[in-house]
């Protein structure tokens, strides 16, 4: 044997000559090795001008005498460089890290965060890996202050980036909380670590919080008939020239829509569908620089184009609800106009919902009668016929008056058709608007004896 088994240290042989040579480079080897310092584990290169001190643990992918070296200690003795292969448990001071290393037999591993840069890896009774760094496996944790507060930091590269916390069962996520995809707050649940639902957002902004899988809590709606289930005018699709009214209040836009209603799905082909929006009507004086998220469900197709006021924007196609927020400018005072149109292809879509705020939140349906009463603010048909059947004199009347279900708008238009007239005078039958609630048909007759009339398709219109 030539040299110590562990640290490689040379051995005098018997009847060697000058001895003092093996001994003192014995010597100058425990120099180097006995408390290891190194200058560095990051350097590729070796120094221009080394001293008898230099020594490096040489990093992958180092050059010139440290190439193919990797792992290696580098010492510079007696003018040039001795390069010598560690053993598990071998220990260096790294001089530019302020940080003590161990080489576990197949890396050199820092062995313990004692400055700044820490440990790479920390595992607590635990296994820490490349992703899961830091792993603590007891029954209970503490972060406790030194001597005032304490705050507990997760930080991000970007907003689109997640800061969470992620609380599992069995390893498969069952909340989350946190800055997740933006900065809002958020929190979510999942019963399978597949399928989240979002229980509660705060805007960053402003605070506003909104609870979008709880019914109650939800946002009203600010549009009327958004699954257009009232149809008081029997429309049965397909195309509306601009302006015309076809299920309650929807018109089309100034170059008309073709459209077609299966169940809940709305397939708009062409054109766009407009509804207009009195801020009265909801207790505002308007709208305009208050933030409105309009979403819609199953969209398909294509992106869906949205206009609100004098803002546009657009959605694009998903499962789901999906939404766009658009705050109306300072000049979108008054009644406000909400559009909807194909950004290019046909869409189909069901469910549109309008509601202040910036989340879109679940669809909940207003019981049906309350709905109707909406609408017939603004169209109301009345759905049988009225006759007047009386004995009467010459140019004597007969009327009956008719309340309307709902105090309209405003003083409405009304159409009729007559049938089965007798004994009636020119000039009649008539029916007179009497209010924005109430209305009067009346006949008047010819001659002394029966009139009679029946009114039909009556109609009332307040619309936008």
């Amino acid at each position: 044997m030539t040299a110590t088994p562990r640290l490689s240290l040379p051995l005098l042989a018997a009847g060697q000559a000058q001895k003092h040579v093996t001994h003192n480079d014995a010597l100058t080897r425990l120099d180097a090795l006995v408390h290891l310092t190194v200058d560095s584990r990051s350097a590729g290169t070796p120094p221009a001008v080394p001293t008898e001190l230099s020594a490096f643990i040489i990093p992958p992918g180092a050059t010139d005498a440290f190439a193919g070296r990797t792992d290696q200690i580098a010492l510079f003795e007696d003018g040039g460089w001795t390069f010598l292969v560690p053993r598990a448990g071998w220990q260096a001071w790294v001089t530019d890290e302020s940080e003590h290393h161990l080489w576990t037999g197949s890396e050199w591993r820092r062995d313990s965060p004692l400055s700044s840069l820490g440990a790479s890896l920390w595992g607590v009774n635990g296994t820490a890996d490349v992703t899961t760094r830091f792993v603590v496996q007891a029954p209970a944790s503490l972060f406790n202050h030194d001597g005032a507060g304490h705050q507990l930091k997760l930080n991000k590269a970007a907003a689109g980036e997640t800061a969470s916390l992620l609380f599992q069962d069995g390893y498969s996520g069952r909340a989350e909380i946190g800055l997740a995809g933006d900065d809002d707050l958020r929190l979510k649940v999942s019963g399978d670590g597949a399928a989240w639902t979002e229980a509660l957002t705060v805007e960053r902004s402003t605070g506003e919080v909104s609870l979008p899988a709880t019914p109650w809590a939800s946002g009203g709606n600010l549009l009327l008939n958004g699954d257009w289930q009232i149809n008081q005018r029997g429309f049965a699709g397909g195309v509306l020239a601009a302006g015309a009214y076809g299920f309650d209040r929807w018109k089309a836009g100034p170059a008309g829509a073709t459209l077609a209603i299966a169940g809940y799905d709305l397939t708009l082909s062409a054109g766009a569908l407009v509804q207009a929006v009195e801020p009265v009507l909801w207790g505002l004086s308007s709208f305009a620089g208050l933030p409105l998220t309009l979403s819609v469900e199953g969209l398909s197709g294509g992106a869906l184009s949205v206009t609100v006021g004098s803002v546009s924007g657009s959605i694009a196609a998903g499962t789901g609800r999906r939404g766009v927020t658009l705050t109306p400018a300072v000049g979108d005072t008054g009644v406000l106009s909400v559009s909807l149109a194909p950004s290019g292809a046909v869409v189909t879509l069901r469910r549109i919902k309008l509601e202040i705020g910036r989340r879109a939140s679940a669809w909940v349906a207003r019981p049906a009668t309350l709905e109707e009463l909406l609408c017939a603010r603004y169209f109301w048909r009345f759905e049988s016929s009225l006759s007047l059947d009386a004995y009467q004199a010459a140019g004597g009347g007969v009327a009956q008056t008719l309340m309307l279900p709902a105090r309209m708008r405003a003083a409405p238009s009304a159409s009729f058709a007559v049938s089965g007239t007798v004994n009636v005078a020119g000039g009649s039958p008539a029916l007179t608007v009497l209010s924005r609630r109430e209305a009067r048909v009346s006949v008047t007759a010819s001659a002394a004896g029966q009139v009679q009339a029946a009114f039909g398709s009556i109609a009332f219109d307040a619309e936008l």
